[in-house]
């Protein structure tokens, strides 16, 4: 998974900038990239393992893309990525205050 962040970064600096754009930009950028990079590979691979496709595999793997990427997008953007930062902050500050 680290190889998805930063090619996530790689491709979300391509259309935002730091310290141009506002951080909550950059945020929603890498986000989003990420999510349009492991959607794809995880329905990948839940189709390998779980669907049984047989030869409709490339047709089963983006029916499988295509209902799982909006759920993916949205808990991405609105829950599990504001829980994540919010929980390292928390931890960040408890570090420092010891």
């Amino acid at each position: 998974f680290f190889l998805y962040g930063s090619l996530s970064k790689k491709l979300a600096f391509r259309i935002v900038t730091p310290g141009v754009d506002k951080p909550i930009m950059l945020i929603l950028a890498i986000s989003s990239i990420t999510v349009c990079l492991m959607c794809p590979t995880m329905s990948l691979a839940a189709t390998l393992l779980f669907k049984h496709a047989g030869k409709e595999v490339i047709a089963v793997w983006i029916e499988t893309t295509a209902l799982n990427f909006p759920m993916a997008f949205f808990w991405q953007i609105f829950f599990a990525g504001p829980f994540v930062r919010n929980l390292f902050t928390w931890v960040k500050k408890a570090i420092h205050h010891k």
